[in-house]
């Protein structure tokens, strides 16, 4: 079945990599929220949470698949499907990841100092981390529901 946009999410069964959606800001601009990875547990989509991330992107209208060419990713986060509708926001639509080269940062599955410390890309863990990791990367994120609409408050100058 194709995907009519837009459409606010109840589950993953409708979300793929590089889907947008708008979050209102407080100052009345909108910043762009995007699909980065659906999470895999045993090749079976887990039915609630993706990886999200918050666009280097503003503006005065919601955002559109054009207007997103070449923006970058400002964070990532492990979120529950809610986060579009409690955001502000629906899926307006799809832009390929690929056709903007937007890479899923690597980090760590725990705290830095351990020797089971894992290295991930989003939900997919990669192995050990190395030392030089440990020094180097973040914690992998989980986000509540409106953390989205505070990093993109704070980035783009509205009140949090």
């Amino acid at each position: 079945m194709a995907v009519r946009y837009p459409f606010t999410p109840k589950s993953t069964s409708y979300l793929e990599p590089g889907q947008f959606w708008g979050i209102p800001l407080s100052n009345g601009s909108f910043a762009c929220g995007r699909v980065l990875q659906l999470n895999l547990e045993n090749e079976k989509r887990h039915t609630r949470q993706f990886l999200a991330g918050l666009m280097n992107w503003c503006g005065n209208v919601p955002p559109d698949a054009d207007s997103l060419a070449g923006a970058d990713l400002l964070a990532h986060g492990s979120a529950h499907v809610k986060t579009v509708a409690e955001s502000g926001g629906q899926i307006l639509g799809h832009r390929p990841l690929g056709l903007d080269s937007l890479p899923i940062p690597l980090t760590l599955d725990q705290a830095p100092g351990t020797k089971n410390c894992r290295l991930r890309r989003g939900f997919e863990v990669l192995g050990i981390a190395s030392s030089a990791q440990q020094r180097e990367l973040a914690v992998f994120k989980g986000w509540g529901y409106n953390v989205v609409v505070i990093l993109a408050n704070k980035h783009f100058g509205g009140a949090v």
